[in-house]
């Protein structure tokens, strides 16, 4: 009798459908890095964490409604500008270059949500850290003395509540949404094990209310890819907290699954070939059979380019300095 050792899940077509032009904005863990850089290899208009990583939902919503740099006043401490609000990623030696950091990430993300994206939320902890002065939940505690805050586990009701209001800001400012909530398979074993269960669960909790309540909201299992069905420490890096490369591409799959057609997976499968080829190192550049080899990958991508309406234009740019 033949048994399974593993419980596998299988990819449900989403009624959402996602092609090279379809605006998507990525926000949160490193999971939404992760997937958005898949998407961008691809081609796909992507926008990925504008104003850095975040982790817990209270900031990922807050970075999601900002509208202007006044909004998130920066603070001074050794000559370096920064706001709790936002990750170092914006930091500056200078008032004016943070501001100036702050809203061109401020414009990316407005660009974005002008298009109607669809907009990808990873959380990846409920545990959030207070400021002692006045309350507020910090995004980045930017390595400041642990005196400064107070570390508490967030609600599911604070979670919902805090969506809503930042969801009825997105709406009454840009073009409807739609919205695909992840809880990120990251372990976060700082906290310790229990307080790690604590807060995924929250999260968990907490993102079930949001899909309740709202017909434009769904749910993508990362979370369960990874603890459920992959459930081993192969795939996980070293330091057995972060899913590694066959992890994450086995969530690419599963994603492309799910909200791919076709058509767009075939698009996909010719996109990565040539992202293989323009990767290639030759052991003599200058070799009549490499500059053809150039020249026919140029002609291909144009062509390509033409008839699917891409931007390859850094690509055939790179191959045009490689043909002498």
């Amino acid at each position: 009798m033949q048994r399974d050792f593993r419980t596998t899940l299988i990819p449900t077509k989403q009624t959402l459908g996602l092609n090279h032009q379809s605006s998507v904005y990525l926000t949160g863990s490193c999971f939404a890095e992760n997937i958005g850089q898949k998407l961008m290899d691809l081609k796909f208009p992507v926008i990925v964490n504008p104003f850095g990583i975040s982790y817990n939902p209270i900031s990922i919503h807050k970075t999601l409604s900002l509208n202007s740099p006044t909004e998130a006043e920066p603070t001074m401490i050794e000559g370096v500008h920064f706001s709790y609000d936002l990750h170092s990623v914006l930091n500056s030696n200078t008032k004016e270059g943070f501001q100036e950091n702050l809203q061109i990430a401020i414009d990316k993300q407005k660009k974005h949500l002008k298009a109607k994206s669809t907009i990808v939320l990873s959380y990846g902890t409920a545990w959030v850290y207070e400021k002692v002065a006045d309350g507020e939940i910090a995004n980045n505690c930017h390595k400041q003395p642990s005196k400064l805050f107070t570390k508490r586990l967030l609600s599911v009701n604070e979670i919902v509540d805090s969506w809503n209001i930042t969801k009825n800001k997105l709406e009454n400012n840009y073009p409807e949404h739609h919205f695909i909530f992840t809880i990120s398979p990251v372990r976060h074993l700082k906290d310790g094990f229990h307080e790690n269960q604590l807060s995924k669960s929250t999260l968990h909790l907490a993102v079930n209310e949001i899909c309740k309540q709202n017909i434009n909201c769904s749910y993508f299992p990362a979370y369960e890819i990874v603890l459920d069905d992959l459930r081993d420490y192969r795939f996980f890096k070293d330091d057995l907290l972060h899913p590694n490369q066959f992890a994450v591409d086995y969530i690419w799959e599963y994603f492309s699954d799910s909200y791919f057609s076709k058509g767009t997976k075939l698009l996909n499968q010719q996109i990565e070939k040539f992202n293989i080829s323009l990767q290639h190192r030759a052991f003599q550049p200058d070799s009549a059979k490499h500059q053809q080899f150039l020249l026919n990958l140029k002609s291909k991508i144009k062509a390509f380019q033409l008839a699917n309406d891409l931007d390859f234009q850094t690509e055939i740019d790179y191959l045009k300095a490689q043909i002498l």
